[in-house]
């Protein structure tokens, strides 16, 4: 496998802005805070509004990423860990809800 081929050296990952993470993430973000809005009244109570905060402040702490770190792959490599944690706050939320109904 030759180096262009690799994740690690990928464009999105490397040298962007990270415009298109905050894009994706923010995507992300409304459909998962419009289906935990759906699930708020869902036992445990109170599991999808804090999963709704902890998206937000997430998605916050990826605009101050984006403005306020200036290495590339390092910006880069947060927004990526970030977005995933939108998916996975969302899931670890959605899977308490299912459980405990």
């Amino acid at each position: 496998m030759s180096e262009s081929q690799k994740v690690t050296q990928q464009k999105a990952l490397t040298s962007d802005s990270g415009r298109i993470w905050l894009i994706v993430a923010a995507f992300i973000s409304i459909l998962c805070l419009v289906l935990l809005w759906f699930m708020r009244e869902l036992p445990p109570v109170g599991a999808a509004t804090t999963g709704m905060v902890a998206i937000v402040v997430a998605y916050l702490a990826m605009v101050a990423i984006r403005f306020g770190v200036s290495r590339d792959r390092l910006r880069l490599g947060l927004l990526a860990t970030l977005t995933i944690a939108i998916v996975v706050i969302f899931a670890v939320v959605a899977w308490m809800t299912i459980v405990s109904v």
